[in-house]
């Protein structure tokens, strides 16, 4: 830091104070101590001239130094304040630095004080000038790039200089701004533009010469071509003659910056400020450049105007042409733009005049630009091929005509340029197009007139099995077909063609091995004769047709099966026949879900694994967990080759597997002994397979659970026929004899004819009461119960008349059963037992061993072998008084839990009715 520093001192003690300032002095050359024996002479020394940094004591007069500190911080907050005090402490320190001192610091005994307290005033006085250096280059940097933009949208010489005046006086610290420019015939500099300042210009007189009135920054920057500057309009003796008016209006220094471009003078900027010193180095650099921007801006906008003579004389032309114009000067700078350039560059004029002509010519460089023009003498042409960039960046293709011409001793460079967009667009489309077909996977080939081949691409080659297109050229199509297929094109598809100018269908191509392939051929014929030759090789695709024709054939088979088991043998030789898949089987799942037991197996498999092969849930075998993984997950499973994979390597015999989850009903694996057996294709039709595998055996649930209400159907007809003949025949004999009785009761008045119309109307009621009974029986049991046999054997014994027989039960137990039901069967086995005998009779209950049964038996006459098979047909009786429908409730209630029935004789001789089938309960 070599720049003064100036200090202002203040303390109540004269003596110290004076002594403090020579020995600051002493310890630095830079050092300019001012001093000051109050805090009100301190403020008003301070009001007359800034200084760097203030150095206060404490302890004054009136005000002390931390309210000489706050007075200060209003007007200048961030000028260096130092509290050097010899009766300090750490409280008033601390209140000194919140309040905003720049440093504290006590006094000592000794001069060693004194060199501290320079070492503080310059490290304070430096950090201040840093951070406001800091602060006035940003802010004149951006007055600096604000005006630029002025300069850019401006629209003339007045409106530069108008606005950038406006810009400059709304600047901090700046207050006024003006241009001038010199009048030669009375040497003064007169004002053509100005902001801010009030009436000040009214007041003065400036001019360029060497008298007093030419000495200032004005007229210096004029007369000298460089920045000059007041730094203090109250001590510079040069701003005499102005001084007095400009402290009026508050200006306190003042600067002057040359506006020439190219050795054109275009006047002076003279700004003002309303602090002294306002334009250090850093400041007055900035304004130079500032000052060069607006002669460069004025100079363009004078070109433009002396142009728009000339242009004038071109006008018809230039405006109205096709194609693209525009003129610069020597250095680059666009002096003029037609219509149609401003149009394809989505510009205006305005925007485009002033623009270097590499800002929109996006293939060539400043240098190259310069390199070129050189190299042309006046009147000399020259073409090119570049890009212009439009305003949104993109870019076109053109063609540049350049000529270099010479007006009133400038140079000039008229440029017309040429869209050459659809030129380019057409030629890259006909590019585009060559490379697609040389590129494409349909073979392609033209034909001359004389059906020889005049171009082919490498697809076409391929196709017909030769390395290169070369093989065709001198040669006609019937090199690609046999001798027949090529008759029929001769015969069939040439006069189609010829008439129709295309066709389109399948043949039979040939390769240069000999083999044969389908391929699907489309030939247009042009105008001139020539044939366009597209050919796709089909054979894959015919053969993936084929196998898939025979898919469907063979599952058609899967539409007609009536079981799981018919289905699934059917599904494994479709896998083999069609997929190659020589060791597939059918696993079904079992009901709890844990298992999937083998169905059906082709013979391969059958041969290869174990016939009770299964795949368990819960086994640590790794193959069982890819197939339930495969199964959970419910997407087909493909495995290339067994031997690479994780799980299934060393533990199959299969080499390739695709395993297909069957919805809830299992999984089908299609597997081959080989590895890679399978490729995309089989990958299909196994999914195709499958998923008709699944569609069949959803239709075998179905059609087996139709067939299942056809039956229940069918017992319900039975029953409505029994129905049917209990009415017909049973009750006819009971209402026979009502009839009868009650005819002879009223003719005789006899009461035994009254009992026996009551006895009549008994029978018919116990009739109707089974009958309803065996009725209700039909269907399954929905909810087993767990009933004890001991039990339920006593309640019902009570529940039936049984006279003078008695109830044994030999042993015990618990069964599972519909406890209603279970009643009405042992109810009914009671009651044949009493009502077959004519003697009192005991009935004997018991479990049989195991709990998987039970019987009930009695000691009566029995059933006799021949009659045992129909004594459960519905009305079957060979007891007085009986319905014959107990047993055949029983036998319904057996069917419906599942169980089995049938009769045996007991040790004594009677009947014994054994029920097995029975879930016990443990």
């Amino acid at each position: 830091m070599s720049e003064t520093i100036s200090v202002l001192q203040v303390d109540d003690d004269p003596a110290f104070v004076e002594l403090a300032a020579e020995f600051l002095e002493r310890e630095d050359d830079r050092l300019r101590v001012r001093t000051a024996r109050s805090a009100g002479e301190g403020l008003a020394a301070l009001d007359a001239e800034p200084v760097d940094c203030i150095v206060s004591d404490f302890e004054m007069p009136e005000t002390n130094g931390l309210e000489l500190l706050d007075a200060v911080r209003e007007e200048h907050p961030e000028l260096p304040f130092v509290l050097f005090t010899g009766k300090g402490s750490e409280e008033v320190a601390s209140e000194a630095i919140r309040r905003g001192a720049t440093d504290y610091l006590q006094k000592q005994s000794g001069t060693e004080q004194y060199a501290l307290l320079a070492n503080r005033v310059r490290n304070a006085v430096e950090t201040y000038r840093s951070a406001r250096h800091a602060a006035e280059e940003e802010r004149i940097s951006t007055v600096v790039r604000e005006a630029n933009r002025v300069l850019v949208r401006a629209g003339s010489c007045a409106d530069i200089e108008a606005r950038i005046c406006e810009l400059i006086s709304r600047a901090d610290p700046y207050q006024f701004a003006w241009i001038g420019r010199l009048d030669d015939e009375t040497d003064r500099i007169e004002p053509s533009s100005w902001a801010g300042g009030g009436g000040y210009l009214d007041d003065i007189t400036v001019t360029a010469d060497e008298t007093d009135t030419g000495l200032g920054p004005a007229g210096t920057a004029l007369r000298e071509q460089r920045f000059a500057a007041t730094q203090d309009v109250k001590s510079d003796s040069e701003f005499t003659p102005w001084r007095e008016a400009a402290l009026e209006y508050g200006f306190r220094s003042v600067a002057g910056i040359p506006l020439t471009y190219d050795s054109e003078r275009h006047g002076v900027l003279v700004v003002y400020a309303d602090r002294p010193r306002a334009f250090d180095e850093t400041e007055a650099q900035l304004l130079t450049e500032l000052g060069d921007d607006i002669a460069h801006a004025l100079h363009a906008q004078r070109v433009r105007t002396d142009l728009e003579r000339t242009t004038v004389r071109l006008e018809g032309l230039f405006e109205n042409s096709p194609d693209m114009i525009n003129l610069h000067d020597g250095d680059g700078t666009i002096v003029d733009a037609n219509p149609m350039l401003c149009e394809k560059l989505g510009y205006s004029v305005g925007e485009l005049v002033g623009t270097k002509i590499w800002e929109i010519d996006d293939q060539i460089t400043p240098e190259e630009a310069r390199e070129l023009w050189s190299s042309l003498a006046p009147g000399e042409r020259h073409e090119l091929q570049s890009e212009f960039r439009r305003c949104d960046g993109s870019t076109f293709p053109v063609e540049v005509h350049l000529r270099r011409l010479r007006d009133e001793g400038d140079d000039r460079f008229l440029v017309t340029s040429h869209d050459v967009s659809d030129q380019r667009e057409r030629q890259q489309q006909l590019e585009a197009r060559s490379t697609a077909i040389e590129s494409a996977t349909d073979g392609m080939a033209i034909l001359d007139e004389d059906e020889g081949y005049t171009f082919v691409n490498q697809a076409h080659a391929d196709v017909y099995g030769y390395d290169s297109p070369e093989a065709f050229y001198g040669e006609n199509w019937r090199m690609c077909y046999g001798r027949a297929e090529a008759e029929r094109f001769e015969r069939e598809v040439m006069p189609i063609l010829a008439a129709d100018g295309e066709w389109i269908g399948k043949a039979t191509g040939r390769r240069r091995s000999g083999e044969t392939f389908m391929q699907e051929i489309s030939l247009t014929q042009l105008d001139d004769g020539a044939i366009i030759c597209v050919v796709r090789d089909i054979s894959e695709r015919e053969a993936h047709r084929k196998r898939l024709e025979q898919l469907q054939r063979r599952t058609q088979a899967l539409m007609t099966t009536q079981s799981v088991e018919e289905t699934a043998a059917v599904a494994v030789d479709v896998a083999d026949d069609v997929l190659g898949a020589e060791l597939s089987g059918f696993h079904e799942s079992s009901e709890d879900g844990r298992r999937l037991t083998l169905v059906a197996q082709t013979d391969g498999h059958g041969s290869t694994f174990e016939s009770s092969h299964a795949y368990e849930r819960d086994s640590d075998d790794p193959v069982d967990s890819v197939v339930w993984e495969a199964f959970d997950r419910g997407t087909p499973y493909y495995v290339d080759d067994c031997a690479e994979h994780e799980r299934l390597a060393g533990n199959t015999p299969a080499g390739s597997v695709i395993i297909c989850p069957i919805a809830d009903h299992g999984v089908f694996v299609v597997s081959a002994a080989e590895p890679n057996a399978f490729d995309e294709t089989d990958h299909t039709l196994a999914d195709i397979l499958a998923s008709t595998f699944t569609a069949a055996l959803q239709r075998v649930d179905r059609e087996s659970l139709l067939r299942e209400r056809e039956r229940e159907l069918t017992r319900q007809n039975e029953r409505l026929a029994e129905f049917a003949n209990v009415v017909s025949h049973d009750l006819r004999n009971p209402l026979s004899v009502l009839e009868g009785s009650l005819e002879l009761a009223e003719e005789t008045g006899d009461p035994e004819h009254f009992e026996r119309s009551r006895q009549a109307l008994s029978r018919m009621e116990q009739l109707i009461d089974d009958v309803l009974a065996l009725a209700r029986q039909g269907g399954d049991v929905d909810e087993l119960d767990a009933v004890e046999v001991e039990t339920i054997a006593e309640a019902c014994w009570r529940n039936v008349a049984t006279g003078e027989a008695s109830l044994r039960v030999e042993r015990g137990g618990s069964i599972r059963a519909s406890e209603s039901r279970f009643k009405q069967l042992v109810e009914n086995l009671f009651r044949n037992s009493v009502e077959h005998s004519d003697r009192p009779v005991t009935v004997t209950v018991g479990v049989l061993d195991g709990g998987r049964g039970f019987y009930v038996e009695d000691d009566g006459d029995g059933i006799p072998p021949a009659e045992r098979e129909r004594v459960f047909e519905s009305g079957y009786s060979n007891a007085s008084g009986g319905t014959g429908f107990g047993l055949a409730i029983v036998q319904r209630i057996v069917a419906a839990h599942g169980w089995e029935i049938a009769i045996e004789e007991s040790d004594a001789g009677g009947a014994r009715f054994e029920v097995t089938g029975v879930e016990p309960v443990e």
